[in-house]
């Protein structure tokens, strides 16, 4: 060992080297030396900034390509030693302090991330040492300074240049901070060898460790006098609302919940469509041939609902619409893949209206969401499941024609994310009413008449769909008095034949999904 015992130690192993040259020359500047591994002791000598490596330091040779290295009692017994004293204890030992560790971790999300990545690779990146000095060090915080982010290094310089060393606060924090960081690496590897287990598993694991990350504050929860803030899931890989915000005010609790909903109803549509949420229901959904007839269209369902609501898309929004909208109506929200540039001069126009683009629009590559509950978490498989046409069985002797079909279709899409118990009535693949949230589906569908005579719009030759299963007739009853032409649910109840029965009677077509798309 080669240190001087008048100058500190600081131990220097990383993968990523950002700024680590910078930290390194101002802590030589502060009376340590550096001990330093494998590649960052190559990088540190190219930038001729002196340092001792790790062999030398415990005379013991790297073996098995590296993989051990620092795991020798002379590190770490310079680095858990509570004092000098500590070291003096040990019989014929010529051991020194340690009094900084500069560790980051093997890349293992950068490398798995690459859709490419071999298993074996991913097995390989796991690190071993890093993780064990920097928990080491962390313990120690009551001597040893700890970094594991590079965002630290200026603040901790600026520290020992002041007052010659790091007090005990901040070593607190650093500690605090690298044991958030390994139970997050130790998490995402433990998810990742869970999704790639050889031994096929439930679809849902038997424990699931969610690594959360800060991602914004929100203006409010809930309510105003509720704090809230977004978190993103950086493990698992859960894709889905994954968005940008390009103007606006903060974004509050409630309008990220009706903003998923929004998205989520607008992307199961191919062609050109507009979907207008209000309270996590929409209001009005239409599908056109441009977005700008999809929008006018959607609006019209229900304006008054519209008011203060969020607005998704499924194409790029141009510069005609968003004039349009802004002003047509009051909008909290507009959701978009894409934007024209001349939205971005627009939309500065009006400062508090949020305006979010979805990154990777088209991925649904999720396989599970989550529901949070107080102090527990629901965890259950997306609801992907479609229905086309040849998923529909026709039980009426009644048949509908070609183009309720595709109507049915559309409002059993739309009823998909309204929440129960949901009615949807729908001609031309535009919505004309929507009653949702009742306890009981005779007061949605009453709801969804009422709303439609309130814009003077007639449900005549109109389909009705619902999400599940209808338990009496009563839903059949008036969907023949308001003119409903074809009917559309799943199916199931006890009373399914006496339902087809009043169906029959009526002289009205009614198919069958066999597919429940219950909304709590």
């Amino acid at each position: 060992m080669s240190s001087s015992t008048s100058r500190k130690l600081a131990l220097i192993s990383v993968s990523d080297k950002t700024d680590i040259d910078k930290i390194a020359k101002e802590l030589i500047n502060n009376n340590y030396d550096i001990l330093s591994t494998g590649g960052t002791a190559k990088f540190l000598t190219k930038n001729k900034i002196p340092n001792i490596p790790i062999a030398k330091f415990t005379n013991f040779e790297e073996i098995l390509e590296g993989r051990v290295k620092t795991l020798h009692p002379v590190i770490h017994a310079g680095i858990l030693a509570k004092n000098k004293s500590d070291l003096l204890k040990i019989k014929d030992s010529n051991y020194q302090l340690i009094d900084m560790v500069i560790v980051n971790l093997y890349p293992f999300e950068k490398v798995t991330a690459n859709k490419n990545c071999k298993f074996t690779d991913a097995v390989e990146n796991i690190d071993i040492g890093g993780p064990t000095l920097l928990r080491a060090a962390a313990k120690n915080h009551n001597r040893v300074t700890v970094l594991v982010d590079p965002n630290d290094y200026k603040k901790v310089i600026q520290q020992i240049n002041q007052n010659g060393s790091t007090n005990p606060q901040m070593r607190l924090n650093l500690a605090q901070k690298v044991f958030s960081r390994i139970a997050e690496y130790d998490s995402i590897i433990s998810n990742y060898l869970s999704k790639n287990n050889l031994i096929k598993k439930d679809s849902i694991p038997e424990k699931i460790n969610i690594v959360l990350e800060q991602e914004a504050e929100l203006r409010y929860g809930e309510n105003p006098h509720q704090k809230a803030k977004l978190y993103s899931i950086k493990s698992p890989n859960l894709s889905g609302f994954d968005f940008k915000q390009l103007s606006g005010k903060e974004l509050s609790y409630n309008n990220l919940v009706d903003s998923e909903s929004a998205l989520l109803c607008v992307q199961q549509f191919r062609s050109p469509a507009c979907v207008i949420v209000k309270h996590a229901n929409p209001c009005g959904v239409s599908e056109r041939e441009d977005i700008l007839k999809a929008y006018s269209q959607a609006y019209q369902t229900d304006p008054i609902s519209a008011f203060g609501g969020i607005i998704a898309f499924n194409k790029k929004l141009d510069h005609k619409l968003l004039k349009k909208i802004l002003n047509q109506q009051f909008v909290e929200v507009i959701i978009a893949p894409s934007v024209s540039k001349e939205c971005i001069s627009l939309i500065k126009l009006k400062p508090n209206v949020r305006l979010l683009i979805i990154k990777n629009f088209n991925n649904k590559s999720a396989t599970l969401e989550l529901k949070s509950l107080q102090s527990k978490f629901l965890v259950q498989e997306i609801d992907s499941k479609s229905v086309s046409k040849k998923d529909l069985k026709i039980v009426t002797k009644k048949k509908p024609s070609p183009r309720e079909i595709e109507d049915l279709l559309f409002a059993f899409k739309v009823a998909r994310y309204v929440k129960s118990n949901a009615i949807v009535f729908v001609k031309n693949k535009k919505t004309l009413g929507i009653g949702a949230g009742q306890m009981s589906r005779i007061d949605s569908t009453n709801i969804a008449k009422s709303k439609a005579k309130k814009q003077n719009i007639s449900l005549k030759g109109s389909v009705m769909a619902s999400e599940a299963f209808f338990p009496f007739r009563d839903n059949i009853d008036l969907a023949k008095k308001i003119g409903v032409s074809s009917i559309i649910q799943p199916g199931g109840s006890i009373k399914d034949e006496e339902i087809i029965s009043i169906t029959d009677k009526h002289n009205l077509s009614m198919v069958f999904t066999n597919v429940r798309v219950f909304k709590h």
